[in-house]
């Protein structure tokens, strides 16, 4: 950067930028929650994939991490990140070698939901000699992952129990199901509440220990104490936010740390505006929440509809607003999906008050395996 301070008006588009203000705040408000309520925290850097980032959390409390993925889990570990949990299951002789040779050095912690998921990563963890624990996943209504009932849980429990190299640690959920706003989701959560506490009531007989019960989502996030019996939460997004999670209610606008730059490239077609940034800028991931309209959030603009996306293109319709966008006017717009959007760029800018400090290396990004 040269001695000019860099503005984010600066940049060439598409960018994305976040702002660092914005981003501390969320951080410091979800720890604050974790400790009021007794609550570890332990968020999922799937939204941002950036080591930085995972470190600012573990500064401000967090106990550890979540990942998706086993290169996930590498790229944090060699950053110095430890305490890493998979939480979702992984399958595979290559990719279960490496993380058993990763809980040689640092401690990993695997979701599983079937016995033979967890006789692989016995073996894996065995041969390389080192010990994984193991959280048995529970279905609570996502209906993506997980055993579906309190027998099947502690049945798998007491298996993973007699395996090598890996240790029963406890119980894995995700109430992913529940998209109501905050106000509406206590019925939900209750039943969520009522299936955890089945099987912790019939599990507290089988003799062995239950050292860790992992749930949590962000748009759930700040009323998971009405989970009985939860020990730790993993929110993901919270920390960047996006129209998803502010469709929900689960933050303002003023919350969302990131925004993706676009530059207005045409508006020669009547009624619409095209920007720099389409679905291999945005993601094509559709709104879940509010009134499912839309691919994002044009911030200075908010009549302005994100209609649709080619791959290189963003599609505005303008026919509802009295601000016709020039060519060449920059627009800043909050996606739906803030984690897919992430996903697909290298580099992140961060700023205060449009000012850019820097940038982030987006390290996790393409680690599917």
């Amino acid at each position: 950067m040269s001695e000019k301070s860099l503005t984010i008006d600066e940049l060439e588009t598409p960018a994305v930028i976040v702002d660092l203000d914005v981003l501390e705040a969320n951080i410091a408000r979800m720890s604050d929650y974790a400790r009021r309520h007794a609550l570890r925290l332990r968020p999922h850097t799937k939204t941002h994939k950036v080591p930085a980032i995972a470190q600012m959390q573990i500064a401000s409390g967090s106990h550890g991490i979540t990942v998706a993925k086993s290169g996930e889990a590498e790229v944090m570990a060699s950053a110095g990140l430890d305490n890493i949990l998979l939480a979702y299951p992984i399958f595979g002789e290559k990719k279960l070698g490496r993380l058993a040779n990763l809980a040689l050095e640092k401690k990993i912690t695997i979701a599983i939901d079937g016995a033979v998921t967890a006789e692989a990563i016995s073996q894996a963890a065995h041969s390389a000699g080192s010990t994984i624990n193991m959280l048995v996943e529970l279905d609570v209504g996502m209906r993506r992952c997980g055993v579906a009932s309190a027998e099947e849980a502690e049945r798998l429990a007491k298996a993973v129990d007699q395996l090598p190299g890996v240790r029963f640690a406890g119980f894995n959920l995700y109430p992913g199901h529940i998209w109501a706003p905050p106000a509406e989701q206590m019925a939900p959560l209750r039943e969520v509440s009522a299936k955890l506490a089945e099987v912790l009531e019939k599990f507290s007989r089988s003799g062995l220990e239950c050292e860790i019960v992992s749930g949590g989502s962000t748009p759930t996030a700040l009323q998971s104490h009405f989970i009985a019996g939860l020990t730790e939460i993993r929110p993901g997004t919270y920390v960047l936010n996006d129209c998803n999670t502010l469709g929900v209610g689960a933050c303002s606008l003023a919350d969302c740390a990131l925004r993706v730059i676009v530059t207005v490239v045409s508006n020669a077609v009547p009624g619409r505006a095209i920007v720099d940034g389409g679905t291999k800028t945005f993601s094509s991931d559709r709104l879940l929440s509010g009134n499912r309209e839309g691919f994002g959030h044009v911030t200075e603009y908010p009549d302005i509809l994100f209609e649709g996306m080619s791959e290189e293109h963003g599609h505005l319709n303008i026919s509802e607003t009295a601000h016709q966008p020039a060519v060449g006017e920059r627009l800043s717009i909050v996606p739906n999906h803030v984690c897919a959007c992430v996903n697909l760029h290298d580099r992140i800018w961060y700023h205060r008050n449009g000012v850019v400090e820097g940038a982030w290396q987006v390290a996790g990004r393409g680690r599917v395996v």
